[in-house]
């Protein structure tokens, strides 16, 4: 067995233990995300383990079988007893992991969407709802409503707290995991934005250790080099684009032009003259037809429209 072999076993035992530490009422829930935030490689094993949890569930009296061919009990003990096969050894859950493949073809992926102008409320399933801003893409990988993907435009999620089934979502060159809170999410422009109304989140690349973001805090994270910007914010501005009104607190500009690309169904360009600039203040969406006018006025700036194309300008330049 190899170095790395090792290591990934290793990670994959301690994300069992967490795994079945967390469905206890007494679990150290700070020692957890600590643990998940100290290694990119832990959200990674305890993914895996989530993941295969669910396809127990999902595949319970196949497996049975598969792992013991003693008949099954019809009173079905609580849920931490009744797989001990699953947190007995690594080599056991991979076990079950090659099996699963061949007793059920994997689901197809589930979209939803929502076009210019156009707001949406989904229920995924599991305890996840979202409520899906104009342009938005949304999808559940093989229909998993706990491994999703924001490819586009924004999102609002609302949680049920279920610390055995930890919620992922990618979005660009990030991944947000969550086991139970309310939070925003944008996917536009140059940038990943994640901000928290309630509880706690964790973002981060494949290639970095992961960020916690909690309650009142957002995180700005750029996916050309991977940097990442956390500041504090009001919590109740959190999703506010679903009351109407688009809040920014330092935002880059180009990140609040992939916004009004969204919601006037345009195509927004930046003038390179103002690609390092940053915009704070309060968008009032209304029917879309002042928002450029609005910004403009904010931020001393102006703009031309050609076509469905509007072209964000610095005057000083010109």
């Amino acid at each position: 067995m190899s170095a790395r072999s090792e290591i990934d076993e290793r990670l994959l035992d301690e994300a069992i233990a967490w795994h079945q530490s967390l469905e206890h009422e007494d679990a150290d829930w700070d020692a957890y995300l600590a643990w998940l935030e100290a290694d990119a490689g832990h959200r990674e094993a305890y993914d895996e383990i989530a993941l295969l949890d669910r396809a127990v569930d999902d595949h319970a009296p196949e497996l049975k079988r598969f792992v013991d061919p003693q008949p099954m009990i019809a009173s079905a003990p609580e849920r931490t007893k009744r797989r001990p096969w699953l947190y007995g050894s690594v080599a056991a859950a991979l076990a079950v992991a090659v099996s699963i493949p061949m007793l059920r073809p994997a689901a197809p992926d589930i979209v939803y969407s929502t076009g210019a102008g156009q707001t949406r409320r989904v229920a995924i399933g599991d305890g996840i709802s979202a409520e899906l801003a104009p342009s938005t893409r949304l999808v559940a990988m093989t229909g998993d409503p706990r491994t999703l993907e924001l490819a586009s435009g924004e999102a609002y999620f609302d949680v049920a707290h279920d610390p055995s089934r930890a919620l992922s979502i990618k979005a660009g060159d990030f991944k947000v995991t969550d086991i139970g809170t309310q939070f925003g999410m944008t996917m536009g422009g140059e940038s990943v934005r994640v901000a928290v109304a309630e509880g706690n989140v964790s973002v981060g690349a494949a290639d970095g250790a992961p960020t916690r973001v909690a309650a009142g805090e957002q995180l700005i994270a750029l996916n050309i080099d991977h940097s990442a910007t956390k500041r504090t914010i009001s919590s109740k501005d959190v999703g506010s684009w679903r009351r109407g009104r688009l809040v920014y607190n330092e935002a880059p500009l180009s990140a609040v032009a992939a916004d009004l690309s969204r919601y006037s169904g345009k195509t927004v360009t930046v003038d390179p003259a103002l690609r390092d600039r940053q915009f704070s203040g309060v968008i009032v969406v209304g029917d879309g037809s002042k928002l450029f006018d609005t910004l403009s006025g904010l931020m001393a700036i102006s703009y031309e429209t050609h076509g469905g194309v509007v072209r964000l300008l610095d005057p000083a330049a010109r």
